[in-house]
């Protein structure tokens, strides 16, 4: 009777043992050691993230306009910091202009606005649209019908031109810097 009491008051006080919360602790630095550093604002590898972010959203703006034969406008000019994608026509018009409507994203339904400060894995990278045009960086790229031209816009009615070699979105992360290019005859979307 007493070996049975012993067995039901040692049940009864069960818990976690010293060395068993120091392995859990010595598992939660590990990985916390190898969390942070993504989280830090000067990780060098945001940088990297932010590029495949906005290469990503190139690509699918020249898809867009492949697909469909009809104007792709990139624009880095009404939001600053953002690249956002509309259906437009040949004056880079952007809604509420009749024929022109934001660009959906196909997986998430929702309209494609790159926004590298809403993802923790980049934020604090500051993108920076260079469409070249007539020597000028502008803020915006209008893919036209079936990739058959591009060019660099200021707005609708702005300044605008054939696309020029060296075009592409800078991104900026403390004192490095990086350009996702953009071929001005084929369209080719390059990472650095």
């Amino acid at each position: 009777m007493t070996s049975r009491r012993l067995a039901i008051q040692k049940m009864a006080h069960s818990g976690f043992t010293l060395f068993e919360l120091l392995i859990v602790v010595v598992l939660l630095g590990i990985i916390a050691s190898a969390a942070i550093p993504m989280l830090a604002s000067n990780d060098p590898q945001k940088l990297n993230v932010a590029a495949e972010e906005t290469a990503n959203t190139l690509r699918f703006a020249l898809s867009e306009a492949r697909r469909t034969g009809g104007y792709v406008l990139v624009d880095g000019k009404s939001t600053s910091g953002h690249l956002k994608l509309f259906y437009s026509n040949s004056n880079a018009d952007v809604p509420p202009a009749v024929g022109t409507a934001p660009i959906n994203d196909p997986l998430t339904k929702l309209a494609v606005n790159l926004n590298l400060g809403a993802n923790s894995f980049s934020s604090g990278v500051t993108l920076t649209p260079q469409f070249r045009a007539g020597g000028q960086p502008l803020p915006q790229l209008l893919i036209g019908p079936g990739l058959s031209q591009m060019q660099g816009f200021d707005g609708a009615g702005g300044g605008q031109g054939a696309l020029q070699a060296n075009s592409g979105v800078l991104l900026t992360l403390g004192t490095r810097t990086l350009t996702v290019g953009i071929n001005e005859l084929t369209g080719l979307v390059t990472l650095p």
